[in-house]
Parts: structure tokens; sequence; C-alpha cells
């Protein structure tokens, strides 16, 4: 048997012992690692306290200043809801007559308080003489008289309410027999002060007769402004106690002249294309409807 042979046979031998050993799961326990555990002493006396350490110095800070309150979160609410309803309050104030179904006094989002007739806004008014007219040129600026009864809102007014806002005219007439005419112009308009006030009206319409056209593009003059075309000053042609209105080459109409019933030519409230040069009127209105 040579060498190879005894080899494989040994080998043979060997594994067939080892696949024939059962394999066995032997417990190991700590005790086996670590040794046995052992029990716990009794607690020692307390040992003696060491040394108290040196006192720290004693540092004060100054005391700041005390805040402000802050607002609760209430508070800003309650106060932003306020400030909305304050400017929701706003909006329902009319920004002019036009916005306004009110006959009467009514204060604007501007804080202008102006007399609306159904969405006109009324810039004159003669009724009963109450109120003088022939005042100075200072006096028709600013305006003057009463939103109840007789007044005249102002020249400064007049253009700022209608200067480019597209505005119309009405004028209601009424002679001393209380009959009753009107008279309606699609545009209405005056300058600034620069231009000493001066007047673009046209347009009309209604049952007057148009006495208004006449004076289209004359400037206003008052007893103490002559600024009118005539040679005379027109504001005291035919009256003694003056009068201020749009004189051209002087009138057809003029709605400020003194107040009266007696007849005389040219002298009282005189609207010439209804009631002629001679008949005073009683009773005048006018005012504007801007867009």
């Amino acid at each position: 048997m040579n060498t190879e042979c005894l080899t494989l046979c040994f080998l043979s031998i060997w594994l067939s012992r080892v696949l024939s050993q059962e394999c066995r799961y032997v417990p190991v326990c700590d005790e086996d690692i670590i040794g046995p555990r052992s029990n716990k002493g009794d607690k020692g006396d307390p040992g003696v306290p060491g040394k108290a350490g040196a006192k720290g110095e004693d540092l004060e800070g100054s005391k700041g200043q005390k805040g402000d309150r802050g607002d609760s979160c209430n508070n800003g609410i309650l106060s932003e809801l306020k400030q909305n309803l304050k400017e929701m309050e706003s909006l329902l104030i009319p920004a002019s007559c036009s916005t306004s179904s009110v006959y009467g006094k009514q204060q604007l989002r501007s804080g202008e308080e102006v007399f609306c007739d159904s969405g006109w806004m009324l810039i004159q008014r003669r009724l009963d003489g109450s109120v003088a007219f022939n005042l100075n040129w200072a006096n028709y600026k600013v305006g003057f008289g009463n939103l109840s009864g007789e007044f005249w809102i102002g020249l400064d007014k007049i253009h700022e309410f209608t200067k480019n806002r597209g505005c119309k005219l009405r004028v209601d007439l009424w002679n001393f027999q209380d009959d009753h005419r009107f008279a309606e112009y699609n545009t209405f308009e005056i300058e600034n002060e620069s231009d000493f006030y001066r007047l673009h009206v046209n347009g009309y319409s209604g049952t007057a007769g148009d006495a208004l056209t006449q004076h289209d593009n004359a400037k206003f003059s008052t007893i103490d402004q002559d600024n009118d075309q005539a040679s005379d000053h027109c504001a005291f042609r035919h009256s003694p106690e003056g009068a201020a209105w749009w004189f051209s080459n002087c009138f057809h109409s003029t709605l400020n002249a003194p107040w009266g019933s007696s007849n005389g030519r040219w002298t009282k409230i005189i609207w010439y294309n209804w009631e002629g040069e001679n008949k005073p009127l009683k009773a005048t209105t006018m005012k504007v409807r801007c867009d």
C-alpha cells in the first residue's frame, strides 16, 4: 500500500469520528467569569467638615427703568376694530351732494358743510332781502349769509367744486306772484381768483329763457372791483346800492342785485329773458351738480 492510499484512509477515519460527535451547550455563569458577588458593607461615619472659604464681595447693579406697559391682545384687537369702524363710518359720509339724497344742510367727507337739494348743491339763495348782497370782493370771495336762509357760498368754493368736474348749473326763479321758472346749463365752471373767477357756461335748457350764456367768459365784479367790459362800472349802472355779478357789457341777468318788489329798469333782481328789464324777481336759487 503506497503513501497516497494510507493518507486517504486516515482522513476518512478522522472525518467519520468528527461527524459522529454531538454538539453540546454548556451554560456559562457570570460567576465563572467575574467571580462571586460580594455583600455591601455598612455606611461609615461622616468625615470632619472642611474650613469655610472667604466671603465674596457684595456687588449691587443699577436698577433699570420700568418699561412701558404693552397692550394686551384684547386691547390691540379692540383698537383695530375701532379704527376699522371709524373708516367705515367716514365712507358713509357723502363726498358731494351728488351722492346724497338729503334736502337740507349736509356735512361732506371733506368737513365742508353745504346745503344739498336731492343731488344738487346750492351756491346762492335769495328769499326776502334779510341778507345784504351789495358787498365787496373779500366777502364774495369767502362767502356770507346763512345756509338755512339767504347766502352766497363763496367764489373760492365754487371754483374748487367746479374745476374740471363736468358740472351743471340749475337756476330756479320765482316772481312776486310766486310763479316759477328754471334754467339749466350743461356746462358750468369758474376760474380761480388770478383770472377774476371767469365764468364758463353753456348748454341751456329750461322754461325761464337763456339770460346767462351772454355772460360766458365774463369776469366777476363787485362794488369795489370793476372787471367788466363796459366803459363804466356795471355794478352801479342802474342801482346806487351796487351789485355783484359776472358782468360783461353789462348784463341780461343779475341775481345778486338789491332785493325789492318795486318796479324799475334793471334796478333789482333781473332775469331778462323771463320777466324783462322792469319786473324784479322775489326768490332765486343757484345750484350745481358735478360728476
